[in-house]
Parts: structure tokens; C-alpha cells; sequence
């Protein structure tokens, strides 16, 4: 009689846990589908140009957040699934927890990881027990770091000589290895030999336990200390100091008091041009104006006798080179020099990094919706929506000497026009609030399976730009 009663009580708790696994499952599909979880991994083609792939695991959108290094110039990103569905899966199963970076993966996979990095790092975390799944073997290797976490799963934890095992093959293909607020234990004892870098959650530390936990860590050999979630310039500047290398958080984009800061010389020589362009003043006229900078000359024709410019004779002519570039590749390339005609903001170098992606995006984003002219104006509005974080002034003192096209001011400064849905698209992008990005795609007549799309292929092409 006991025996029949414990095995119905069985089956009835194995029936509930099969439910509630069920359920997550249906939960994940909705929010991140992938192909078939359970199914063998097949190689997965990279996306050609033009190219819209439409397996399931496009439909997911990818987070990234950017890791910049002491002199805030972009060394990395980390990826992850939309923030709510990230910290939701990891308070999952070790199954589910599986899937999830599967999304990821895959996806890092189907854009080719490869161009978007270059010489950058990309940040994954997976949990230990992850490690032996193949789609780890066709990531590149090379520049990625995977953070390992472990789970307390009792008899299904990964056993530990195999665990190092699969680390050291890992590590001879190129990949690195994080470990995340863990500094003791059997987790740290185990693998602190073997990563490369040490995660600190700022936010959870007092100054005087971040000193106390980078003079420690510091000692392992041959290892990098990472700043997450740091919220002002100030932590940023602790953590330098304490022997931080590379830094992650929401201070590069933080907002200041700059009332009373002013528009520099250089800049406003940059917006005159600009408006002149808009007058269609003549090509002699715009000459003359760029001669009265000797730096502004010299970059003119640099840009012009590049590589990329594919010319066959040098140019040394500014009247010529005007001539060959065109009014509209002039206007962009005026608008990127008013990011690096910038030196207030420490950080200028990341900002104008996530101000072109941002244009670029909105341009993509507007390729059903807007004729060629009209796309060059969502670029611009998405970069000069960062103008303010750039030059340190208020956004409406900024955008002054510009004299913008009223589209573009009131998409930047009443979120209005028809420029405002695509702006509200690029920043969603960049809040990992799942529900915005989708009310935005859809503000924009775009599905959310075109939205990764688009977000990758801005980053690819703002990397080409920096090479």
C-alpha cells in the first residue's frame, strides 16, 4: 500500500516539474524561439548582404553593451538576450538556462561574430556544464571570452577534471575565460587559474570592499579586472585607480549639469560649413571656408586620397576634392567630424561609437519608408541625438548653430515628425526593455526579426569605418 502511494506521489511531482519545464519552454519559445532545441546542431551559413534570414533564432533580439578600456575607447561587448528575459532565464533550470544561450549563440554565430569584432572581445556567459555543447566550437575562438557560471545542480554539476579538460582545449583555440563575483570557493578554487579575467559588480561593493577585492584579485597572474555597472564618471575614475582595465555600465552616457558650457571654436566652424552646405553655397565659397583651417585641410584630403576612396592619383586640390566627394557624402562626413571636433567629453570616442550606430540603424531601419535623401537625415538624426553627451551642453544649445531641417528638431527635441519613430527604435535597441523594442518595431512598420538584423549589420559597418 506504501509503496503504490509513494509511486503515485512520484509520478504527480515528476508530472508537475514536466509541467512547469513545459511551460518555461512555451515561455522561451514566445520571447527567443530557436529552430528545435532538442534537435542535432547543424553549421549555420553567415549572412550574406541582403540577406534576411528567417529561422526562428533571428526572430530573437540580441543585447549588447559595450566594454570600454582606460582611455573609454571601446575594447569589447557583451552579449546577452533582452535584460528581463536574461536575468528570467538565469533564475531558470540549468535546461532552460541552456536554451537561452543557445539564442545567443546562434545568433553571434549567424551574423558572424567574426566582422563585428575585429580586434574587439565578445563577452558570453554560459554555464560550466554549456561548455561541451557544439555550438561553442563554431564560434571563432579568437577574441571571445566566455564567462562561466556554475549552478548548484547537485549530481548533474559537470565533473571537474573534465570541466578543466574541455578549458585547457578551449583556451588552445584562443578563447578566454571570466569568472563573475566569484573570488572564493570551490567554483574560484577550481578555475582561477585558468581565466583571464575577473568580473566585479561595482554596484554590489562598497568602495572599501572594491579595494579590498581588486588588491586580491589583482595578485592572480596574468588576469584583467572588469568594472560592471558602474554608474557615474566617478566610479569610473575608483576603478581605475584600483587597478581596473576594462569598464562596463551606464556612466559613459550619464547626463551632467553643463549649463553655461559653450560651443568651441572648432565646432562651430563645423556647423557653419554644414549650413553653408544646406544654402547650396557654391564649391569655391565652401573651399575658401575649409582653407581657413589648416587641420580641417589636411583631413579633407586625407579622407579623399584614402584606401577606400579607390582614386588612382593623389588629390591635392580642396576645391577638387569637393568636387570628387559630392554634397551629400560632404555633409556626412562634416556631420562625423563634429563628434571628433569634440574634446570636452572623456569619452567621446564611445559616444560617437553608439551615436553611428545609432544613425546607421535608424537609416536601415527607414529603407521601406524613405527615399535615399530622406535616409541621410534619419543618420543624421541618430547621431546628433547624442550631440548633447558629446559637447557636454544641453541638447536644445547643441543643435543651435546647426540650423537643422525642422524633421530632425523635433524628432530630437519633441520625440515628434516622422523621424521620431526610427529614433525611438535605435534607443529601445540600446534599453534591453523587450516591450519598447517591439512597440517601436511596430511604430516603424518593421518586424522585430528585421530589428537584430539591422542592429548587427550597423555594427559591422560603424567597425569598417574605424579600421
Amino acid at each position: 500500500m506504501l509503496s503504490r502511494l509513494f509511486a503515485f506521489l512520484f509520478r504527480r511531482q515528476t508530472h508537475h516539474r514536466a509541467a512547469a519545464e513545459q511551460r518555461n519552454f512555451q515561455v522561451l519559445d514566445e520571447l527567443a524561439p530557436v529552430k528545435d532545441a532538442s534537435a542535432a546542431i547543424e553549421p549555420l551559413p553567415p549572412v550574406q548582404s541582403g540577406d534576411r534570414p528567417d529561422g526562428a533564432a533571428d526572430r530573437s533580439v540580441i543585447c549588447r553593451e559595450a566594454a570600454l578600456n582606460d582611455k573609454q575607447r571601446v575594447a569589447g561587448y557583451e552579449f546577452m538576450l533582452r535584460k528581463r528575459m536574461h536575468d528570467r532565464f538565469y533564475a531558470q533550470s540549468r535546461r532552460i538556462q541552456h536554451v537561452g544561450t543557445e539564442v545567443v549563440i546562434r545568433n553571434l554565430i549567424r551574423f558572424s561574430i567574426h566582422k563585428l569584432l575585429g580586434y574587439r572581445l565578445a563577452f558570453i556567459t554560459v554555464l560550466d556544464s554549456f561548455l561541451t555543447n557544439p555550438l561553442i566550437d563554431q564560434l571563432p575562438g579568437q577574441n571571445v571570452v566566455l564567462t562561466v557560471l556554475p549552478i548548484d545542480d547537485g549530481d548533474n554539476a559537470p565533473d571537474p577534471d573534465l570541466l578543466i579538460r574541455r578549458v585547457s582545449e578551449l583556451k588552445q583555440r584562443g578563447f578566454a575565460f571570466a569568472l563573475e563575483e566569484c573570488f572564493e570557493g570551490g567554483h574560484f578554487a577550481l578555475l582561477a587559474s585558468h581565466v583571464n579575467y575577473f568580473i566585479v559588480k561595482t554596484g554590489q561593493h562598497s568602495p572599501a570592499e572594491l579595494q579590498e577585492i581588486a588588491g586580491r584579485l589583482i595578485q592572480q597572474p596574468n588576469v584583467t579586472l572588469i568594472a560592471r555597472d558602474l554608474e557615474s564618471f566617478d566610479d569610473f575614475e575608483l576603478c581605475r585607480r584600483l587597478g581596473f582595465a576594462l569598464f562596463q555600465g551606464p556612466f559613459v552616457t550619464s547626463h551632467e549639469d553643463w549649463t553655461g558650457n559653450q560651443t568651441g571654436p572648432q565646432t562651430l566652424h563645423v556647423c557653419d560649413l554644414l549650413n553653408q552646405l544646406r544654402r547650396e553655397a557654391g564649391t569655391a565659397e565652401l573651399a575658401q571656408l575649409i582653407k581657413q583651417d589648416a587641420v580641417l585641410s589636411y583631413r579633407l584630403l586625407r579622407y579623399i586620397n584614402s584606401a577606400a576612396s579607390g582614386l588612382r592619383q593623389t588629390v591635392n586640390s580642396i576645391e577638387h576634392a569637393l568636387t570628387l566627394m559630392g554634397r551629400q557624402k560632404m555633409y556626412r562626413w562634416l556631420t562625423l567630424l563634429l563628434f571628433g571636433s569634440a574634446e570636452l567629453s572623456p569619452h567621446a570616442a564611445a559616444l560617437q561609437e553608439t551615436a553611428l550606430a545609432r544613425g546607421r540603424l535608424m537609416e536601415l531601419a527607414g529603407e521601406r519608408t524613405f527615399l535615399a535623401a530622406e535616409r541621410d537625415s534619419l543618420f543624421v538624426t541618430g547621431l546628433f541625438s547624442m550631440l548633447d553627451l558629446v559637447l557636454q551642453m544641453q541638447l536644445p544649445a547643441a543643435l543651435k548653430p546647426l540650423n537643422l531641417p525642422d524633421a530632425i528638431n523635433a524628432a530630437l527635441l519633441r520625440h515628434e515628425g516622422p523621424y521620431a519613430p526610427f529614433l525611438e527604435l535605435a534607443l529601445a535597441c540600446e534599453s534591453f526593455d523587450p516591450d519598447r523594442i517591439e512597440a517601436a518595431a511596430a511604430g516603424c512598420g518593421i518586424e522585430v526579426s528585421e530589428v537584430n538584423i539591422q542592429h548587427f549589420e550597423a555594427l559591422v559597418w560603424v567597425r569598417a569605418l574605424q579600421v
